[in-house]
């Protein structure tokens, strides 16, 4: 069981937890007054919460392929104070079709390619790219974002690398860039906000824990509005 100050996550399959990427993707991901937001495979739910927290008048979207993790999401949204912001579904982002378009999406998202897959099914899908290849999450953001709209995702360095090349052949090209390190040195993950408009990016590096281990004081405030 996880923690927040607005919401609980109550269940945890093996696999889908709740972790640092996923919450930071959630709370770094601003946007001013959007009206309708879009979580790609929402797991637990965490995301989609946050979200909801943020953007109290915002209509939420959460979409999740696998049934395990759908079920363990749809028993913590419905636990929320954020029920009857979230619409949740078991859905194939890959065929998803929607006449809305959204003003904030967000995506943590499978990223091994090139890596052997384990026994254990759920955490197949979520880490390995084959159920969302990155030029189909790029063409598929490209038709649901509006024109001024803005799509968070996550990714290791060098995934990001070639995920920006395949985002800018679209018209996709970054606006936010956040490099994490677990400590000062080198980063092992990258957040970026993509707009539709070429523009440059504001970058900056965010470290996650200082020289005690503890955790550093622009972590801190970042998830100040969501750990307890």
């Amino acid at each position: 069981m996880f923690h927040f100050k607005q919401f609980s996550i109550l269940h945890q399959t093996e696999g889908l937890k709740v972790n640092t990427d996923g919450c930071l993707l959630g709370a770094l991901s601003k946007f001013e007054n959007p009206k309708h937001c879009l979580d790609i495979g929402t797991g637990t739910g965490v995301i989609a919460m946050m979200l909801a927290q943020q953007y109290p008048k915002a209509k939420v979207t959460a979409i999740e392929l696998n049934t395990i993790a759908y079920q363990q999401a749809d028993l913590n949204i419905q636990a929320s104070v954020f029920k009857q912001q979230i619409e949740l579904l078991n859905a194939d982002f890959t065929t998803y079709h929607s006449e809305t378009l959204y003003d904030l999406i967000v995506c943590n998202p499978p990223y091994f390619s090139k890596h052997l897959q384990g026994p254990n099914a759920n955490k197949n899908m979520a880490l390995h790219s084959d159920t969302l290849p990155q030029n189909v999450l790029t063409e598929k953001v490209n038709t649901l974002l509006n024109p001024d709209g803005l799509f968070m995702v996550i990714y290791p360095v060098s995934e990001m690398e070639q995920f920006k090349t395949l985002a800018a052949l679209i018209g996709l090209y970054p606006k936010y860039i956040y490099n994490i390190q677990n400590k000062l040195g080198k980063a092992y993950r990258t957040i970026i906000g993509f707009g539709k408009t070429e523009v440059t990016p504001e970058e900056s590096t965010l470290v996650l824990m200082d020289s005690n281990g503890q955790r550093s004081e622009g972590f801190s405030d970042i998830m100040k509005a969501f750990y307890l």
